[in-house]
C-alpha cells in the first residue's frame, strides 16, 4: 500500500469507527500525543481525551458520517488529507470540511492533528 493509500485508509477508519458507534475504533488512527480541534470546543490532546470526545459525540447521536477526501499529500514522514464531510447529529444535518495532519513513525502513519468546521 502506498503512503497516500495508507493515510486515506486511516482517514476512512475514523469515520468507520464513528458509524460503528465504536469510539475505540475511531481513536485507533490517532497518535498517542495526537489532538482533535473540533469547532466551538477546546483542543483535546491524547488518546484518552480523543476517545472521550468521540464517545460523547456518538452518545449525542452522531451518525451517518461520510467523508470525501479531496486531496492527499505526502512529503517524507509528513502527510495531509483534506476533504468534505456530511452526517447528522440529533436530527440535525451536518456538512463541512476537514484537514488531517499525519506523521509517520516507527509504528507507521498516525493522525497528529484533526480539525474540522461546518458550513452552516
Amino acid at each position: 500500500m502506498s503512503d497516500v493509500e495508507s493515510v486515506k485508509a486511516l482517514d476512512a477508519s475514523i469515520i468507520a469507527g464513528i458509524n460503528a458507534k465504536d469510539a475505540g475504533m475511531a481513536t485507533a488512527a490517532y497518535a498517542e500525543d495526537g489532538a482533535l480541534m473540533p469547532p466551538g470546543a477546546p483542543t483535546m490532546s491524547g488518546h484518552a481525551a480523543i476517545r472521550e470526545y468521540w464517545q460523547a459525540a456518538i452518545d449525542g447521536g452522531l451518525e451517518n458520517v461520510l467523508a470525501n477526501p479531496t486531496a492527499a499529500h505526502v512529503s517524507g514522514d509528513i502527510a495531509v488529507t483534506m476533504g468534505t464531510l456530511t452526517g447528522s447529529m440529533g436530527g440535525q444535518e451536518l456538512a463541512g470540511k476537514y484537514v488531517l495532519y499525519f506523521r509517520k513513525g516507527n509504528d507507521g502513519w498516525k493522525v497528529q492533528r484533526d480539525i474540522w468546521n461546518f458550513d452552516t
